[in-house]
C-alpha cells in the first residue's frame, strides 16, 4: 500500500510540475502581449518605446524556440518530428518578418509590404504541413504520404504567388488610397476570402482527422481540445478580417497554432515521449538511476535495494544474482543499473537437465537392449545358416565322415581315401560359401561358378584323375543356377569317383544361362547309364566307349535325362 502511495505521489507531482510549466509559459506570452498596450502611453518616449518592444519579442520568440527545442526531443515518429520543427520555423520566419515590419522599416517603404505578404507563406504553408502530419499519424518509420500528396503544394505556391505579386493585381489586398498609405487604408479582394478559407479548412481537417485517427484510451474531452482550440481559432480570424477585432495577429496565430498543436501532443493525439518518470516507474524492468555520488535518482517499482559494493562490481561485469544478472552502463552524470530476471531461465535449465539426465538413462537401457536385439538376431541369423549349410551338405558330411572312418580301419587305403575326403571338403566348403553369397544378394558375379570347378578340379588331381577346365563366365549369374550346376558336378564326380582316370569340364556362362559339359574317362566302360538331376535347366547324359558325357543348360527351364 505504501508503494501504490509512492507512485500516485510521483504521478501527482509530474501533472503538477507540467501544468506549473504551461502557466508559466502561457504568463509570459500574455505578459508580453499586454506590453503592446499597456505601455502604448509611453511610445512618445523612444528609450521606454524600444524598450517595451525589445522585452515583448525577447518573450515570445525565444518561448517559440523552446517549444520547437522541446519537440525536437519529445516527438519519437522521424517524419512527425520532422513536419512539426518545420511549421515551428515557419512560425519563427512569421514572427520575425512581423518584427521587420512594424519595428524596423518605415511603414511607406515597399520592404514593410512585402514583409507583410511574407505574413501568409506560415499561414498558407503551416496548415498544409498539418495534413501531411494527420497522415503519417499511426504509420511506421519509413513510411511516405502518397504520390498525389505533393500536388496539394501546388494551390499552395498559387495562393503565395497571388499574394506576392498583389501589387500588379490587388486581389487579396486592396489599397484605396495608393501603395504608401497601405498600412492604414486597405480593403480585402476575394483572392484574400480563399487564402484564408484554405488556412481555416485545411487547419480543421488536422483536428478533425486527429481525433478520428485517435487510438489512445482516456478522456475524450481532453482530446477536443485540440478541436475547440481550432474553433475559437477560426472565430478570431473571421473577426479579425471583418474588422472587429484589431490586435497583433501574428503573436496570436502563433499561440493558436502553437496551443492546437500542444494540446494534440499533451492528449496524446500526437505520439510524443513524454512523462519519462511515471514510465520508469511502472516500468516491469527492475532499474535504479544513480548519479555519480551512487545516490539513487530514480527507482522503478521492481528495482531492489543494492549495496555500493555491488554496484561498483557491476560496473565492470556483469554480476550474476542466482535468479537475477546485474548489469550497467554509464549515462551523462551517473550510471543505471538493471536486473534481468533469469529465474524462470534457471528452471528451465534445470528441467531441461534433469530431462536430459531421464533421456540419458532411457538411452542407456534402449541402447542395451538394441545390442542385446542384435546379438540375437545375429546368433539366430548365425543358426539358421549353420543349419541351413549342414542340411544341405549333410549327404557329403556324412560321406567325410564315413571316408575317415574307413581310413582309420584299413590304414593301407589311408592316403586313397583322404584324398577322397579332400575332394569332399572342397566342394563342402564352396557350396557353404555359395550359401553365404545367396543370403546377401540373388545375382553373383559367372565366375564364382570357375572357382568352384577349379578348386574341385584341382583336389581332384590328388586321387589320380587327369583333370582340364575350359571356362568362360563372364557377366552376372543367379545364385541358384550356380549352384544347380555346382551341385550337378558334384553328383558325377561322387557317383564315379572311384572309377574316373580322367576329367574335362567345359563351362559357359552369358545373358544369365549356364551351358555345362562334363567329360569324364572312366577306368572301365560304363555299363549303365547313370541318372542325375537337374533343378531349373535341363541335363543330358551319352556313353561313349569308356567316357560319360553329361550336358546341362540352365536358364531355359528343365528336365530329367
Amino acid at each position: 500500500m505504501p508503494h501504490v502511495c509512492k507512485e500516485e505521489e510521483v504521478m501527482y507531482l509530474s501533472k503538477k510540475r507540467s501544468v506549473a510549466y504551461l502557466l508559466l509559459i502561457t504568463a509570459l506570452l500574455l505578459f508580453a502581449y499586454s506590453l503592446r498596450f499597456v505601455f502604448h502611453p509611453m511610445t512618445e518616449n523612444s528609450l521606454m518605446a524600444i524598450s517595451m518592444m525589445t522585452l515583448r519579442w525577447a518573450i515570445q520568440v525565444p518561448m517559440t524556440v523552446v517549444w520547437i527545442v522541446s519537440i525536437r526531443r519529445r516527438i519519437l515518429h522521424t517524419a512527425i518530428r520532422k513536419m512539426l520543427l518545420s511549421v515551428g520555423g515557419l512560425l519563427l520566419f512569421w514572427q520575425l518578418v512581423r518584427i521587420i515590419k512594424y519595428d524596423y522599416v518605415i511603414i511607406t517603404w515597399p520592404v514593410g509590404r512585402y514583409c507583410w505578404y511574407s505574413f501568409y507563406i506560415p499561414m498558407v504553408l503551416v496548415p498544409l504541413i498539418g495534413v501531411f502530419v494527420v497522415n503519417h499519424i499511426g504509420k511506421p518509420e519509413g513510411y511516405r504520404s502518397p504520390g498525389w500528396m505533393k500536388y496539394l503544394f501546388i494551390p499552395a505556391a498559387f495562393l503565395i504567388g497571388v499574394v506576392y505579386t498583389n501589387d500588379l493585381h490587388q486581389l487579396v489586398f486592396i489599397f484605396h488610397n495608393g501603395f504608401e498609405l497601405y498600412n492604414s487604408n486597405y480593403g480585402y479582394g476575394f483572392m484574400y476570402i480563399i487564402v484564408m478559407a484554405w488556412f481555416v479548412i485545411l487547419a480543421m481537417y488536422f483536428v478533425i482527422m486527429l481525433l478520428r485517427k485517435s487510438r489512445v484510451p482516456g478522456s475524450r474531452q481532453f482530446q477536443t481540445i485540440p478541436l475547440v482550440t481550432a474553433v475559437l481559432g477560426s472565430g478570431f480570424w473571421l473577426c479579425y478580417s471583418l474588422g472587429l477585432i484589431k490586435c497583433d495577429l501574428t503573436a496570436i496565430d502563433s499561440l493558436i497554432i502553437i496551443l492546437i498543436l500542444e494540446s494534440a501532443i499533451q492528449s496524446g493525439l500526437i505520439p510524443s515521449n513524454m512523462n519519462y518518470r511515471e514510465l520508469f516507474l511502472q516500468s516491469t524492468i527492475a532499474a535504479q538511476i544513480v548519479d555519480s555520488q551512487q545516490k539513487i535518482r530514480y527507482a522503478s517499482a521492481n528495482a531492489a535495494p543494492m549495496s555500493l559494493s555491488l554496484m561498483e562490481q557491476a560496473k565492470h561485469e556483469a554480476v550474476d544474482l542466482g535468479d537475477a544478472i546485474l548489469h550497467s552502463q554509464a549515462i551523462r552524470g551517473g550510471h543505471v543499473f538493471w536486473q534481468d530476471d533469469v529465474k524462470e531461465i534457471n528452471n528451465l535449465a534445470e528441467h531441461l537437465h534433469e530431462a536430459n539426465e531421464l533421456l540419458g538413462e532411457r538411452y542407456d537401457l534402449m541402447k542395451a537392449e538394441v545390442e542385446l536385439k542384435e546379438r540375437r538376431l545375429q546368433a539366430e541369423e548365425k543358426s539358421r545358416l549353420y543349419d541351413r549349410i549342414a542340411r544341405e551338405i549333410a549327404p557329403q558330411l556324412d560321406k567325410a565322415e564315413a571316408l575317415l572312418q574307413q581310413s582309420r580301419e584299413h590304414p593301407e587305403q589311408t592316403n586313397t581315401l583322404l584324398s577322397q575326403v579332400c575332394v569332399i571338403s572342397a566342394y563342402i566348403k564352396r557350396r557353404a560359401n555359395l550359401i553365404l553369397l545367396g543370403e546377401e544378394k540373388t545375382e553373383i558375379s559367372a565366375r564364382e561358378l570357375e572357382l568352384c570347378l577349379r578348386e574341385s578340379l584341382d583336389n581332384l588331381r590328388l586321387c589320380g584323375v587327369i583333370t582340364y577346365l575350359d571356362c568362360h563366365c563372364n557377366g552376372q549369374t543367379a545364385v541358384k543356377q550356380i549352384i544347380a550346376a555346382y551341385d550337378l558336378f558334384e553328383n558325377v564326380i561322387e557317383q564315379q569317383l572311384d572309377q574316373l582316370s580322367a576329367m574335362m569340364v567345359t563351362a559357359e556362362s552369358a545373358e544369365g544361362r549356364i551351358h555345362l559339359r562334363i567329360q569324364a574317362g572312366c577306368k572301365a566302360s560304363v555299363d549303365a547309364l547313370p541318372s542325375f538331376t537337374l533343378s531349373g535347366g535341363t541335363v543330358r547324359c551319352e556313353v561313349q566307349d569308356e567316357d560319360l558325357i553329361i550336358e546341362a543348360v540352365l536358364g531355359q527351364g528343365g528336365a530329367q535325362a
